[in-house]
């Protein structure tokens, strides 16, 4: 009796999937229509979000089983999932409800400039109930202060900055974001007063491209020293792991001379392309810095995933190809990020950059090393808070490893920045 009765069980599960294959496999036009509206008035999204996949499986598609599809995942808060769906629904028929919800789903998802060149498409209505007309040219301001605290402090003085920068849109077509940095620091090679001006625009082109490109140049006035070094110390061991600190420490050295100070205008350029693929973002990118008497050349690949189709959680991973002076020596680095947003007014952000030597260009050129010497590794974490509507306050802390570029010896710094950001309403 006891086998009888599972094999009936055995038998009945298949005679159940057998039909549902033939149900699925005898899908009609009209039955998809009329299953895909129930579904939708229902606001029965997760039997929608199930059935319509089915029927795009079965060769059915059209622009309303991917509006409704669209519309069950935005619900679901999953935005971009959401924005494929309404893509491919205003392929079908672009009409004012398509648009709208593609602009907040790029809106939510942090597309501003996406969200904004779609908004050039919509009727007189459609901009009335968006207020896309609204939308102002000028889109955040900041002020930000930093200090860099070094363990060598015979050699190096802490650093110190000042940054003011700016976001804006021109014409709803693309954004341009530009700052402003004083940077300063004392050690035993000599004095540095730099001035940098960072300018960086973003373009989103058709289906689901968007262009990055940066460009930096830099007037850095460098007092040298003479010196000579006394004693050397003992070993140091490694702040942040893998990289294992196995050169001498110089403790002591004694300046002989200082010189005139000079200026000297380096630059640094870059450019990237994003393609956005339902939760995934991959970016590939290279850039170039001329420093002096070197010069250095970088590659890039980055894989960014969003695991809840919105911005609440992403990871990323970016590998990079750098060298110097025309590919002499070659290295490798691997920068690995996480941000969380756990509720709507906090974002937190941690990363850590492991690097094999050389120094990095990173964010479409916007972060570079303003010394000769090169970090092997760095921990960051940052937290923004939104204030008020307007106001955000964030904060920085990083722990980075160097390695002196002369005589190779190991120290680190800690950084600390605070800083205000402006969003008019």
């Amino acid at each position: 009796m006891h086998y009888g009765r599972k094999h009936y069980l055995i038998l009945g599960f298949f005679l159940v999937l057998g039909f549902i294959t033939r149900a699925q496999d005898t899908l009609s036009s009209g039955g998809v229509e009329a299953q895909s509206y129930s579904l939708y008035t229902q606001k029965n999204w997760d039997e929608l979000i199930t059935f319509g996949n089915v029927a795009l499986s079965k060769g059915f598609d059209y622009y309303y089983l991917r509006y409704r599809l669209g519309v069950a995942y935005f619900e679901k808060k999953k935005y971009r999932v959401a924005a494929t769906q309404f893509e491919k629904a205003n392929k079908f028929n672009s009409t004012d409800e398509t648009l709208e919800y593609l602009y907040y789903c790029y809106n939510y998802t942090s597309q501003y400039e996406r969200a904004r060149w779609i908004s050039k498409s919509f009727s007189p209505e459609a901009i009335a109930y968006t207020g896309s007309d609204k939308l102002k040219a000028f889109s955040f301001a900041t002020l930000e202060a930093g200090m860099g605290e070094t363990d060598s402090t015979v050699q190096f003085n802490n650093y110190y900055y000042e940054q003011v920068s700016a976001g804006f849109y021109i014409k709803n077509r693309f954004s341009l974001y530009s700052a402003l940095t004083n940077f300063s620091q004392t050690d035993f090679r000599g004095t540095t007063n730099q001035f940098q001006y960072y300018l960086s625009g973003k373009v989103p082109l058709k289906n689901g491209w968007t262009l990055n490109m940066g460009l930096q140049p830099i007037f850095r006035g460098y007092a040298a020293k003479t010196y000579t070094i006394d004693s050397i110390g003992v070993l140091a061991p490694s702040k942040i792991p893998p990289h294992p600190r196995d050169s001498m420490v110089y403790r002591d050295t004694t300046v002989t001379s200082l010189g005139t100070a000079q200026t000297k205008i380096n630059l640094v350029g870059a450019v990237s392309i994003t393609k956005s693929i339902i939760n995934f973002d991959f970016t590939f990118g290279s850039a170039i810095g001329a420093f002096d008497s070197t010069t250095q050349y970088e590659h890039y690949f980055g894989i960014t995933y969003f695991p809840f189709g919105n911005s609440s959680l992403s990871i990323s991973e970016t590998g990079f190809l750098h060298t110097e002076n025309h590919y002499a020596t070659t290295h490798t680095s691997l920068l690995s990020a996480l941000t969380l947003s756990p509720f709507k007014k906090l974002t937190l952000t941690l990363s850590y950059l492991a690097n094999s030597g050389g120094n990095l260009i990173e964010n479409d050129g916007y972060i570079i090393s303003g010394t000769p010497d090169f970090m092997v590794a760095r921990f960051s974490f940052l937290a923004n808070l939104a204030i008020s509507n307007t106001i955000n306050i964030y904060g920085v802390y990083q722990h980075q490893d160097n390695i002196e570029f002369h005589q190779h010896w190991p120290f680190y710094y800690n950084l600390f920045a605070i800083g205000l950001k402006y969003i008019p309403k």
